[in-house]
């Protein structure tokens, strides 16, 4: 997954970076804190997320919303910014972004908002026709299917993982998941273990010859 993260801040871009590299090291990070600059990187590379600010000097971050639908470029943008006007929120989801933040926001936020745009990217490229439920789960929340809200669970992340439980063919492990996910490692473990304790997903430990037994994890089949 590819990400650009426009923003003239080097500190809230360190911090976005980071909050990144917490859900998922192997994403690809791009850094603009310029209109100009990121167009270069836009037209060289196929970015798949877009984080970007509203303020970048004299600059407006939505316009770069309009250069990307001039140019038929689609990417899932999520605006972080300090904006919190009507009008810029208002321009904002009329250019098609799919998210605002307003700064400052914490780390449970802003991975509900990524892990949507990452759900959406994934959805849109499985799918290739969509009934009018998954359509409206999929505007709504990124994600096909709601749950019982729980604490501590949120449902995009949730989903994410149970898709890739589904389409297993034989049990993995929380690393291996989290691999597929484009989660990390921890967040997988808890929710797995959150399934467990539902009745919707299957623990086992496989005994090696040496070290601590390794957990594997499987869909139930009544939920496949």
């Amino acid at each position: 997954m590819k990400i650009l993260i426009v923003e003239d801040d080097p500190m809230v871009r360190s911090i976005n970076i980071g909050f990144i590299h917490k859900m998922q090291k192997q994403h690809k990070i791009f850094e603009a804190a310029n209109l100009t600059s990121a167009k270069e990187i836009l037209i060289q590379e196929t970015i798949d997320i877009l984080l970007l600010d509203v303020y970048l000097g004299d600059e407006h971050g939505p316009d770069l919303l309009k250069w990307l639908r001039n140019k038929n470029y689609h990417c899932e943008t999520i605006l972080i910014t300090a904006d919190n006007s009507t009008e810029t929120i208002t321009e904002a989801l009329m250019q098609g972004a799919i998210d605002y933040l307003i700064k400052p926001f914490n780390y449970q936020r802003f991975e509900e908002a990524f892990q949507k745009a990452v759900n959406r990217i994934h959805h849109l490229k499985e799918k290739t026709v969509f009934d009018q439920d998954a359509i409206d789960d999929l505007i709504q929340t990124g994600t096909i299917k709601t749950i019982k809200a729980e604490k501590g669970i949120n449902q995009m992340t949730y989903q994410t993982i149970k898709v890739v439980l589904r389409e297993m063919e034989t049990p993995n492990t929380a690393q291996e998941i989290a691999e597929k996910t484009e989660l990390a490692r921890v967040t997988v473990r808890r929710y797995l273990e959150y399934m467990v304790e539902i009745g919707e997903v299957d623990e086992m430990l496989n005994y090696g010859k040496v070290g601590r037994p390794q957990k594997y994890y499987r869909l139930r089949n009544e939920d496949k």
